[in-house]
């Protein structure tokens, strides 16, 4: 099931911002890293790895139909920020600018029928809304643990898990 150019195009316009997901992570890991927040920077060690298997994935399906893939160039990326709730500003600011772009995608493979990329996307569509609600969880609780303290310890308690598969 050939692409046409323009789904083509789109898709390996992904494949370069899963990449750059996760470089604008690794600029979010060294923020913590620097911070000595090991908890946070491990989180995103974690999603740094993800986003990489998601670039792959990408990559993956279009050799699978055919296609030809293109590495697009990255944006520099930052390492300061004002916080955390920064951090996780920009974080959750970005997944949302991801699923836009996979929903984009999803829309052309629709409109040109191709049955096998709308299966694929529709998976990312299902992990676009995880990852969205778990940083929206996360982005909440740093909010919430600048005033309130078992927010902290909550906020503390998720990213653990992190730390220990690090």
């Amino acid at each position: 099931m050939k692409l046409s150019e323009r789904l083509e195009k789109e898709l390996n316009r992904q494949v370069t911002m899963e990449l750059g997901a996760a470089y604008i992570y690794k600029g979010m890991e060294q923020y913590f890293r620097e911070e000595n927040m090991t908890k946070y920077a491990a989180f995103f060690t974690d999603h740094i790895e993800e986003e990489i298997e998601h670039a792959e994935d990408f990559r993956d399906f279009i050799e699978d139909v055919g296609g030809h893939v293109e590495y697009g160039a990255l944006d520099e990326v930052s390492t300061e920020f004002k916080s955390p709730r920064d951090v996780f500003e920009k974080a959750m600011e970005h997944e949302k600018k991801v699923s836009a772009s996979i929903k984009g995608i999803l829309e052309i493979a629709i409109e040109e029928n191709h049955y096998a990329a709308e299966n694929f996307l529709r998976t990312y569509i299902d992990e676009q809304v995880e990852e969205e609600d778990l940083f929206g969880t996360l982005l909440d609780l740093v909010i919430k643990s600048e005033e309130d303290i078992f927010a902290t310890f909550e906020l503390n308690k998720m990213l653990a898990k992190y730390e220990e598969e690090a």
